[in-house]
């Protein structure tokens, strides 16, 4: 692959990222809990003007920094209160993210094999997935990414008084803003274990340097003064409850200390299979051992101190592990290049995966063949609705295309020559990024607060109440763009409800205060779990009225307007 062509499809690459990545993140509701969550602080943010303390349904809520929900209320004001504008964000940190590997593989691996890299990591699911969502992991990526790069970027400058210091700091000054302290330990634990190694002291002291310790502190620190000042309940709950005892204890998501190993295994598929494969091989083994030896150990250190540090963690979800995968990617990317070097190697890898690309096309096709005619059955077999069948079986659809013809047009061509191993292969991660893309509308069957939203606002009237039963739906603040009450259960929110000096007026402790709203002049919604509407029922001492229902949640109201006694045909799915 010459040079021209390597830049010819590195810029293709580049429009296809955008299109893959930016082409349908609207149109699709937001997730419960996180999209929903990561929603309804910036709205909050544009509607108080208070963009120092983070409110959740109105109460401060301090497990994050701010700078997500900066950039998102910013992508509001931008765009407007939508889906688009919400998920944009995560969106541009992922292209932001394998551009940035990209740039980095090609000074660690060399052009070619960076072009590799850069498309594993575009293409593997997990990271796919999270730039399609909006969550704060990928952020947290493009961050410690640009800290990764910078730093590697002042390691070789021959002057440590450069910009590649202070690009580093003010990334990792960025990366605590976006998730707290673990963006500058693991950037700098990296850094360090791998300065000693290479016993460069030089690179050492640039980093200790007043200049840049000062940029640091004058870019993270700021905000945790100003929000600590404002809430004294910040400090102890950020730092000890938030980022020690969730580490330390089993607080939040515990987890085996193996969690992460099918984690590593599925969440990069199709290209742990191929790294698997090249193992298995004595050739491929060769390959592997040819990579330079000073790239290779940074990008394993890279990789493992981030891999061991969650594994560590008493709180563990699949997500965390995010911030290794431009690591892990560039490391695949050098060991295909060598393997590019190696004919039959190389030919027999491009056959392989073009072949299995074509197959499981044709399984996903025939899996929509056989779920179209019988909706009914399984939605009735898996507990969802025919529209969650059809919305599947439409994104099976478009993925078994993605995969199958052009699969077998790379496969056929290169059969006959006409496609080049390194072309092949580029031209196979570009089929496995079209296949994630065609399996977006998959997105429609998710627990979502917008069709809740929906019939609420049909029905709703100035002065109305809307009450969370022992639940917090986080989305449905952000569809209805207003706050809701809670009774019994404050969940997510509850350090906040405790730090708020009024927050009984919304939020209430005792269920007895339900039945008093409910048999009031007032009109109220009531929102609750499907199980539990016999508990509410018997709370209120009569068969409430449903308006809604999904899989598992109901309205239910106080008023003739809705469907009828619970048992009635009122039903959103």
């Amino acid at each position: 692959m010459t040079a021209r062509t390597e830049k010819w499809i590195a810029i293709f690459g580049l429009l296809l990222l955008s299109f893959l990545y930016l082409g349908e993140i609207s149109g699709y509701p937001l997730q419960d809990p996180d999209e929903g969550r990561y929603a309804e602080i910036p709205r909050e943010m544009i509607e108080s003007g208070d963009w120092v303390t983070p409110r959740l349904n109105y109460v401060v809520y301090f497990e994050k920094p701010p700078l997500l929900y900066w950039l998102v209320a910013i992508s509001f004001e931008i765009f407007g209160t939508n889906e688009m504008a919400a998920r944009v964000v995560p969106a541009v940190s992922g292209i932001l993210v394998v551009v940035m590997t990209f740039f980095l593989g090609v000074h660690l691996v060399g052009r070619r094999a960076a072009l590799l890299g850069a498309g594993v990591l575009a293409t593997s699911p997990l990271f796919f997935g999270l730039a399609q969502g909006l969550a704060i992991d990928m952020l947290l990526t493009a961050c410690m990414t640009a800290t990764l790069g910078s730093f590697y970027g002042a390691y070789v400058s021959e002057q440590k008084k450069n910009w590649w210091v202070l690009g580093a700091v003010v990334a990792s000054a960025l990366g605590v803003l976006a998730k707290g302290p673990v963006a500058l330990l693991l950037p700098g634990l990296i850094a360090l274990v791998f300065l000693l190694q290479r016993r460069d002291w030089p690179t050492i002291r640039a980093f200790l340097r007043p200049v840049p310790i000062g940029v640091f502190l004058l870019v993270a620190v700021p905000w945790f003064v100003l929000v600590a000042r404002a809430n004294p309940i910040f400090l102890h709950y950020f730092f000890i409850h938030e980022h020690f005892e969730r580490f330390a204890a089993e607080v939040g998501h515990p987890e085996g200390p193996f969690y992460y190993i099918p984690v590593l295994l599925v969440g990069p598929l199709p290209w742990t299979a191929v790294a698997i494969g090249l193992a298995c091989l004595r050739e491929g083994r060769r390959c592997f051992s040819e990579i330079s030896s000073e790239p290779k150990f940074f990008l394993l250190l890279w990789s493992l101190i981030i891999i061991l540090f969650f594994s560590a963690a008493s709180s563990k979800l699949a997500t965390y592990i995010l911030p290794a995968l431009p690591a892990l990617a560039l490391l695949l990317g050098a060991w295909l290049d060598r393997c590019l070097e190696r004919s039959e190697l190389s030919s027999g890898l491009c056959r392989i995966l073009a072949k299995v690309m074509v197959v499981l096309g044709g399984i996903s096709l025939l899996a929509t063949l056989v779920a179209w005619p019988l909706e009914s059955n399984f939605a009735q077999w898996f507990g969802g609705s025919p529209a969650d069948v059809r919305a599947i079986a439409w994104a099976t659809l478009r993925m078994g295309l993605a995969l199958i013809v052009p699969g077998y047009l790379i496969g056929y061509f290169f059969a006959r020559g006409s496609l080049a191993p390194p072309v092949a292969l580029c031209a196979l991660i570009a089929v496995a990024g079209l296949a994630f893309f065609g399996a977006i509308p998959g997105r429609e069957v998710v627990n979502t607060s917008r069709d809740i939203a929906r019939a609420i606002d049909a029905e709703y009237r100035d002065g109305d109440l809307v009450v969370f039963h022992r639940r917090l739906w986080q989305g449905t603040p952000y569809y209805l763009g207003r706050r809701a009450d809670m009774s019994g259960h404050f969940g997510e929110v509850s350090h906040g409800v405790d730090a708020e000096p009024n927050a009984e007026e919304h939020y209430w402790k005792n269920t007895d205060r339900l039945p008093a709203i409910w048999n009031s002049d007032r009109r109220v919604f009531v929102l609750t779990r499907r199980e539990q509407v016999h508990e509410v029922a018997e709370l209120l001492g009569e068969e409430p009225r449903l308006l809604f229902r999904d899989r598992k949640r109901v309205v239910l109201v106080n008023f003739p307007s809705g469907d009828g006694p619970v048992g009635g045909t009122g039903d959103g799915s």
